[in-house]
């Protein structure tokens, strides 16, 4: 469903297996004078089980630039992209589904979130994706991994920057037909039970920094295989030119989504393509 793909995209080919034990991987080689690490995030987590370490703390200490998939602490650029979130005159999210689908979505928006759906008639999809999300956490008030990464750079005094624009994330979403993000969301509420199940499931190979069972789980939904090139491949090729322009200057702590991580088209794989050393770190 694409609110898992929200959640965390994950690479169609898995690295090898002693690749697939760990979150946090550290950059070195090919002229690197200091170190630069990758780590993989997750959407939602639950307030007690964030996976930061002494680890994570000692990392981004020994970097000097903080990179996220786009800068959300550039205000100017999200009062910029909410406006984006709007669709034209003549655009309705309602008749994207049938009555009865309507229906269910919106009584689940008004029982279990205390929101109109009709309110948001004319957002795009993926704001309404975006505010589902939290539901499928199974504790009662989830946290946003890259925001708990983007305070604790800013305590450092980290210099904050995105792989790509808020617009090119957004841009993707816009290629995939609205009458298909809707209908994954109706198919979620109507199966809450399952994607809380789902999830959890996602969770538990997370904390475990095991990339190998993470990807076996996304490839459970259809959805991810159909929109892999477009959500992943693309996107990896196209933030290797941002991350060895930046660590061969200055090294920097790199957050995106865990699922960027493996497989041969992943950024580990094409970062050592590039002539890089990349090796896990313990958390």
């Amino acid at each position: 469903m694409f609110t898992t793909l929200l959640c965390l995209l994950t690479t169609f080919l898995p690295a090898a297996q002693k690749d697939s034990s760990s979150l946090l991987w550290k950059i070195s080689g090919h002229g690197l004078s200091k170190p630069s690490y990758l780590f993989g995030t997750i959407h939602m987590l639950c307030t007690d089980d964030l996976p930061f370490s002494v680890a994570i703390g000692k990392a981004m200490k020994e970097t000097k630039a903080f990179y996220m998939e786009f800068n959300m602490d550039d205000t100017e650029a999200m009062t910029r992209i909410a406006g984006e979130m709007m669709m034209p005159e003549g655009y309705s999210f309602k008749a994207l589904l049938s009555p009865e689908d309507y229906t269910i979505l919106s009584d689940y928006f008004r029982d279990s979130i205390g929101t109109s759906l009709q309110l948001l008639d004319k957002m795009k999809p993926m704001l309404i994706m975006s505010i589902l999300m939290e539901k499928t956490a199974t504790c009662p008030n989830p946290v946003s991994c890259e925001n708990m990464l983007l305070l604790l750079a800013k305590d450092q005094g980290l210099t904050i920057h995105g792989l790509e624009k808020a617009e090119d994330q957004i841009a993707i979403f816009d290629s995939i037909p609205d009458k298909e993000e809707a209908e994954s969301l109706v198919k979620q509420v109507k199966d809450m039970a399952a994607s809380r199940t789902e999830y959890q499931q996602l969770l538990d190979a997370y904390y475990k920094a095991d990339l190998n069972q993470l990807l076996g789980l996304i490839l459970q939904e259809e959805d991810v295989v159909r929109y892999k090139k477009l959500m992943l491949d693309d996107r990896n090729n196209n933030w290797i030119p941002v991350i060895t322009k930046q660590i061969q200057q200055t090294p920097a702590f790199f957050a995106f989504g865990a699922g960027h991580l493996a497989g041969k088209g992943g950024v580990i794989a094409l970062l050592r393509k590039a002539g890089y050393k990349v090796e896990p770190v313990a958390l």
